[in-house]
């Protein structure tokens, strides 16, 4: 055997989240970790948690997706099973403890996966990606070992509560987190029409000859009307109008991600100059609970200046400091340049809301809870927040080719295992996917996953 290659920062943190789901009453709760031979140790509230460890073979093979067999345990509320690293020697004992000397003996690897899962290390040191410079679900851990449907993280800080309220009741309780629906919305488009030219072409190009729906067209042309009357009469304007009073009818605070670049700007697709874009904000920012973030724009990703400026613009429409933002393409942590958190925090960036795999709904970090990023180059931890996004509607219907039926099961199957684990079900639906032929995924997919 060997000690764990995780540094004691990396430990330190990890257990950290752990307790931090498991225990949220808990609040910088002081703890020690120790590293020994295929061990950690971790010393809290006068108890020795001594857990199995993989050594350094062991975390090669794991990290290459090459594990070759897990312990399929019960989760804590007995509704599904989960992975488990384990210990040869003590799996047939399970969780056992010992009043002799207040020790808790865990054989179970449940901080070097959640390590790997939260700090996204295994992006950090990934050479492949996709022609949008994103980690690739393809290539993940998650894929390789069927987990993107599992918060593994949080499943794990689940039982890590049982033990410890089993054993040692009159030290440890259980005082669950109230889990939150979240709503969040891209406005990536602000007007579906722009001109006559553009408004033919989308009505008759795409809602005739592609969708071949006479009714859709009509409706289009009226929208088309109501446009050129008044521009803030635009479906897609109206959309937002739509989002604000479907959450509030459910008592949600929302979130409202805009793209703050200028006329001229490569990806422009309005400008934050425009007065209704003004208007729209105004609304949204007059009740106390929605919030505005940072939709950097593509090129924001890697360049420092570009994010500067639109945080910039933004916060100056808002008339306060934007501090949360979620890239466009959900673009972050490249392998010729992994500066992301380097670029969120020099642009004065505390709260992210980016990291959700494109091509598949789930936990790309194995949590749906709210934890701070680790900067896995320097070995320590930031104070970014990160806010795991779980489901996107374009992942639903364009990558994944989901039914309006199939999308929906999946979503609700992702909130109820949100909910199980006391987490936010954080959502991402664009104000473009509720008109013409996305309105069924809208009704049958977004309405039902807000509702409590």
């Amino acid at each position: 055997m060997a000690e764990s290659p995780l540094s004691l920062n990396a430990l330190e943190y990890t257990f950290r989240q752990l307790l931090k789901v498991a225990f949220p009453q808990l609040k910088n709760e002081p703890f020690r970790v120790e590293k020994g031979d295929g061990t950690i140790t971790v010393f809290v509230k006068e108890v020795r948690l001594v857990m199995y460890a993989m050594n350094q073979k062991e975390f090669d093979f794991f990290i290459k997706g090459q594990w070759w067999a897990f312990l399929m345990l019960d989760n804590a509320k007995r509704t599904q099973k989960i992975p488990m690293v384990f210990d040869d020697d003590g799996v047939d004992d399970g969780v056992v403890y010992s009043e002799k000397d207040s020790s808790i003996q865990i054989p179970y690897d449940i901080l070097t996966p959640s390590f790997v899962l939260l700090s996204r290390y295994e992006e950090f040191h990934s050479e492949r990606h996709d022609k949008h410079g994103r980690f690739p679900y393809g290539r993940s851990l998650a894929e390789k070992y069927d987990m993107v449907e599992i918060p593994l993280v949080d499943e794990y800080a689940m039982l890590l509560r049982d033990w410890l309220c089993l054993y040692l009741p009159y030290i440890f309780e259980a005082v669950p987190r109230t889990p939150r629906i979240v709503p969040t919305h891209d406005i990536d488009i602000l007007y579906r029409f722009t001109g006559r030219f553009q408004a033919c072409k989308s009505i008759l190009g795409r809602d005739l000859l592609i969708n071949r729906d006479l009714k859709m067209v009509r409706k289009s042309f009226e929208d088309y009307k109501k446009w050129k009357i008044r521009p803030s009469l635009d479906p897609y304007v109206e959309a937002i109008d739509e989002f604000l009073a479907q959450e509030e009818k459910r008592k949600l605070s929302s979130i409202f991600f805009f793209k703050a670049t200028e006329k001229g700007h490569p990806d422009a697709t309005y400008d934050v100059q425009d007065p209704i874009l003004h208007e729209v904000i105004r609304v949204i920012m007059a009740p106390d609970y929605h919030q505005i973030g940072l939709h950097g724009s593509y090129p924001s990703a890697n360049d420092l200046q570009c994010l500067q400026k639109e945080k910039q613009n933004l916060s100056k429409l808002c008339d306060e400091e934007v501090r949360i933002s979620r890239q466009h393409y959900l673009r972050t942590f490249f392998a010729d340049d992994p500066n992301s958190l380097d670029l969120w925090r020099n642009a004065g960036i505390t709260d992210d809301y980016t990291l959700g795999f494109a091509e598949r709904c789930g936990f790309r970090c194995g949590t749906c809870h709210p934890y701070p990023l680790y900067d896995v180059r320097h070995d320590k931890v930031t104070d970014i927040i990160e806010h795991p996004l779980i489901v996107m509607d374009g992942t639903l219907f364009d990558y994944m080719k989901l039914s309006v039926e199939d999308a929906g099961a999946l979503t609700q199957r992702l909130k109820q295992r949100c909910l199980d684990v006391e987490g936010d079900f954080v959502i991402l639906w664009h104000n473009h996917a509720t008109t013409r032929e996305m309105k069924p995924y809208y009704e049958g997919v977004y309405l039902p996953a807000i509702s409590v």
